[in-house]
């Protein structure tokens, strides 16, 4: 078992990190604009670089009222909202007086920065980062009524900061949920970054990321929150998510799951706001219940159970340290778990509703099973975790070493891609919103050391590889099964595998590019280098950024 770590934060040693790479074959991390080196050392052909450090200059690019240097500390959960002409990131940072930080990022520029790295060449003294500020612009706290109390809290850089800071604390983990993400049709109805806050009676908050407006999701309940995950219902009339609170402390806390019906007034003011439009108002909690084994801690192997409800919580399953989750992109009943005291969890939600649409318990059957070890070296006390549309799980480690690890959905082909210097505290795959096949590029984040050290970087691997045009089923070709993928898509902003320009809208122009690749019988190629270097010449020359088309029918003809 690792040492037991009360909340996310927890500071590294840059005295252990050299220990702990002596002898192995490690690469630094180099720095955008030149300034602070990204802290962390990779592994097995992986590169990194910095994106952001707490302490650089934000003058010319942050919004008026947000300061002109990044001063909020301790970055961790993460999160990406693809646009136009930018990708918006969002950092939560676990401090008492909490926020979220935008950052909005260049992808030109990055994906330029990119492949200098992939072909062995310096990165230039410069930044991709184009703005910043708070994630939201408008916050409206639990009590909204469209007739009582409709107005928001807090309007604007002076009224959100203040508000966050009297009233945010210790924001951990987050995940941005895509708008209709199952087979696109099921799922919320908007894009949502979702997180927690890790204290005790925390709140779950929910950001639009289309409007950047905060909601306080109360209904969700209070615990100390490490995360979210959303998962199929199977039926389009429902939301359902997996709830992990992270207790250090006492018997720990229990694995939830909400279920909520979308588009109904569940607080009667006449409206249907954006918290009842996605499900998130008014709907219900269950609690884990093993069919039989230990009740106080997640076993070794499988674990396989129902979900019970409140009055029953006596025999529900309470654990410590539960920590991040993520559902697998390419099946939305699976749930990758993190649980610092016992490893590593795959879990398999399976969700019935009634004829008349109630959920159905008793035909709702949900596994664990255990996919990596704690008490086993090398991945110890696992914290944050993604499950990318590769198939591979990424493991970031709260202590032991502090490091970010790939290994397959049973826990095999295990892999270390970095050892970082403070914990490794948010990571996603941002490859496919920079242009990239999947477990290319991954985003993560850095505490640093409280007042300083913060960061904000990119893990590129050594078998990244560019997009293949027209390929919206990731399966290696364009034909007319990605044709039906940007049929379903269209209309849709923010992310899509049917955004074939990456302008963050699904519209013509990547009908376009579908037609073009299926003309051209295009396959997929193992040459990334020699396709990124073309696309090099062509980001250089501003030839990717695209304007979004205004159509109103999707053409289909060939």
């Amino acid at each position: 078992m690792s040492t037991l770590h009360y909340g996310c934060n927890r500071t590294g040693s840059g005295t252990a990190l050299l220990g702990l790479l002596a002898g192995l074959v490690a690469t630094p991390a180099a720095a955008l604009n030149g300034q602070t080196p990204l802290g962390l050392a990779t592994l097995n052909g992986w590169k990194a670089i910095e994106i952001l450090s707490q302490g650089d200059s934000l003058a010319g690019v942050a919004d008026p009222g947000f300061g002109s240097v990044a001063t909020h500390a301790t970055y961790d959960g993460l999160g990406i909202y693809p646009r136009a002409d930018s990708l918006s990131v969002w950092i939560n940072h676990e401090t008492s007086q909490a926020a979220i930080t935008r950052v909005e990022l260049d992808p030109d520029a990055l994906r330029q920065q990119i492949e200098y790295v992939r072909n062995g060449l310096a990165v230039g003294a410069t930044t991709p980062v184009i703005g910043a500020g708070f994630a939201y612009e408008t916050i409206f706290d639990g009590g909204y009524d469209a007739q009582s109390d409709p107005a928001p809290v807090a309007v604007g850089p002076v009224e959100v900061a203040a508000y966050g800071a009297a009233n945010f604390s210790r924001f951990c983990s987050g995940t941005s949920h895509h708008a209709l993400a199952f087979d696109g049709a099921r799922g919320f109805v908007d894009s949502i970054y979702l997180t927690g806050e890790e204290v005790n009676g925390g709140y779950f908050y929910a950001l639009d990321e289309a409007t950047r407006t905060l909601w306080e999701a109360t209904d969700l309940g209070r615990s100390s929150w490490e995360n979210a995950a959303a998962v199929d219902t199977g039926e389009t009339a429902h939301v359902a998510l997996i709830l992990s609170p992270d207790v250090g402390s006492g018997v720990g806390d229990y694995i939830r799951l909400y279920v909520g019906e979308k588009g109904i007034d569940a607080n009667a003011d006449g409206e249907i706001d954006f918290l009842e439009r996605n499900g998130l108002r008014g709907g219900t909690t269950y609690l884990f219940k093993p069919s039989s084994g230990s009740k106080s801690d997640l076993p070794d192997g499988t674990v396989s159970g129902f979900w019970t409800t409140i009055a029953d919580a006596p025999n529900a399953l309470l654990e410590k340290k539960l920590e991040d989750v993520h559902t697998n992109p390419r099946d939305g009943t699976e749930v990758v778990l993190g649980a610092q005291l016992d490893g590593v969890y795959r879990m398999k939600v399976d969700l019935t509703f009634t004829e008349s649409g109630d959920f159905d318990r008793a035909n709702s059957p949900v596994s664990l099973t255990q996919i990596d070890d704690n008490s086993t070296a090398p991945i110890g006390a696992p914290d944050n975790v993604t499950w990318s549309y590769d198939g591979m799980i990424y493991v970031q480690e709260d202590g032991d070493g502090d490091g970010i690890f790939q290994i397959d959905r049973d826990g095999g082909s295990r892999v270390q891609i970095a050892a970082a210097g403070s914990e490794p505290s948010g990571v996603i795959d941002a490859s496919i919103e920079l242009g990239y096949q999947p477990g290319s590029v991954l985003m993560t984040s850095l505490q640093g050391s409280g007042s300083s050290g913060a960061q904000l970087g990119l893990l590129i691997s050594p078998d990244a590889a560019p997009l293949l045009p027209g390929d919206y089923d990731l399966d290696g070709d364009a034909d007319l099964n990605d044709l039906a993928a940007w049929q379903v898509a269209y209309g849709s902003t923010g992310f899509s595998l049917a955004d074939g320009n990456r302008d963050g809208s699904v519209n013509a122009a990547d009908y376009t590019v579908w037609r073009d690749a299926y003309a051209n019988n295009a396959v997929a190629t193992p040459e990334g280098a020699s396709l990124g270097m073309a696309a090099l010449g062509l980001v250089a020359a501003g030839a990717t950024r695209r304007r979004r088309a205004r159509v109103r029918r999707a053409p289909v003809d060939l």
